[in-house]
């Protein structure tokens, strides 16, 4: 049978590809995912030079002639390195746009307070009770991974913005 092994980066990076919501944070877990498979690439193709019968260059070929397997390695790492490029490009893009919006955030003199705490901690659930909000809680590691922001009215009338951030493992 043809198993994998997955490592733990892996097993986490999954997790997150399987929780992400938001445009960004897609973007950030594939981008993750790339970096992470990128210098990993070599070890997938080993059979096709294998393949060759120990001639990486075929029956006619001489010293120095890339197997099937160096082409095959070099067309993945070329169009990983291309989605990329473009993920980077679309993440300026996306960050540029918050950045927009935490500049009008600031412009109001309201006062932030960010919840921070490891992963599966109760955050999104304390943002909720505070907030009367309803985002997606759930007692699972990774469930958040992107930043809530929810406005509260505390006590004495004061409004408060409250984020619920993204959880940590350490």
């Amino acid at each position: 049978f043809g198993r994998s092994a997955l490592d733990r980066t892996a097993v986490i990076l999954d997790i997150f590809a399987q929780h992400a919501q938001t445009r960004e944070g897609k973007l950030q877990v594939e981008l993750a995912q790339l970096e992470y498979r990128l210098p990993r690439l070599t070890r997938m193709w080993t059979h096709l030079a294998r393949q060759a019968g120990g001639r990486a260059g075929g029956a006619t070929g001489g010293v120095g002639l890339r197997g099937p397997g160096e082409t095959q390695l070099e067309t993945d790492r070329r169009e990983i390195g291309r989605r990329i490029s473009l993920i980077r490009e679309e993440l300026d893009s996306v960050r540029a746009h918050r950045e927009r919006h935490r500049s009008k955030r600031q412009q109001t003199e309201l006062q932030v307070v960010a919840i921070v705490g490891y992963t599966n901690a109760g955050k999104s659930t304390l943002l909720n009770r505070l907030s009367g909000a309803d985002i997606y809680a759930a007692d699972q590691l990774f469930a958040t991974l992107d930043p809530t922001t929810r406005k509260v009215n505390m006590p004495g009338g004061r409004e408060v913005l409250f984020t619920d951030t993204v959880g940590f493992i350490q």
